[in-house]
């Protein structure tokens, strides 16, 4: 049965190649992001199929255009959260701080709350965000992003305890990726990347089954719970030795 799909941060990478594999299902897919004109490349691919709107997540109008597209695909199923923005910041700048926070924190949360009123007017609807292994513990090279992954992952929690709690139908899937091969994932001594195909394929089966959680790919669970499980003075010792990630310029 094919669905109505509404992905923001579509552009490139696991957002992209997600719009791809719904298309080929015959799905109608509304796609988001800030780069229109590579959005426009998969809705020349896809007639009929995928719809695009241009918009970034910085805008604080965000939720007004997510409920654009819904009007504009008459409807969604699913919304996936793929967008996010990285900043290596050593010097602690305000600037990419506040730049990470006002996307990955203020520009998420008006998303999933639009989402979350659709949905629960509609009856029933499926959310979808996409965090990180980051999110398991902090880092002295990008503090905001780490911070902001670790409050998108506790906010999807909270809010799948609070629809189960609520009998509001809404499912929550978190996904948590490793490293994937994309400009956003690129570093020094990167280690079990997956491409964008092979994770948005295994993306796009734990969203068809309505996992609670997903790491993608699959041995990420133990480094992130590795991570989680190690003490202090150990976990400050990796950090702070010499396996980095490089900057992005």
């Amino acid at each position: 049965m094919s669905k109505k799909v509404i992905i923001i941060g579509a552009s490139s990478g696991l957002g992209r190649r997600l719009a791809e594999l719904y298309a080929e299902e015959e799905c109608i897919i509304g796609i988001m992001a800030r780069r229109g004109n590579l959005l426009k490349e998969l809705e020349i691919q896809y007639p009929g199929k995928i719809f695009s709107h241009q918009a970034d997540m910085a805008d604080e109008n965000i939720s007004l255009h997510i409920k654009e597209l819904i009007k504009k695909i008459n409807g969604v199923d699913i919304i996936i959260i793929a967008a996010s923005v990285i900043n290596f910041n050593n010097t602690l700048a305000e600037k990419p701080e506040l730049e990470t926070t006002i996307i990955n924190v203020t520009g998420f949360t008006k998303i999933i709350t639009a989402a979350w009123e659709y949905f629960l007017q509609a009856g029933k609807g499926h959310i979808v965000g996409v965090t990180s292994i980051a999110a398991a513990r902090g880092n002295k090279a990008a503090p905001a992003y780490h911070a902001s992954k670790s409050f998108q992952s506790i906010y999807l929690e909270s809010l799948r305890v609070k629809s189960k709690s609520d009998k509001a139908n809404i499912s929550i899937t978190e996904l948590i990726p490793g490293y994937i091969d994309t400009a956003m994932g690129k570093g020094d001594r990167l280690f079990w990347v997956a491409s964008p195909n092979k994770a948005a394929k295994q993306s796009k089966r734990a969203i068809d089954k309505r996992k609670a959680r997903a790491f993608i790919t699959k041995r990420w669970w133990f480094v992130f719970h590795l991570q989680r499980l190690l003490p202090i003075f150990i976990y400050d010792a990796v950090v702070n030795g010499s396996w980095k990630l490089k900057r992005n310029n």
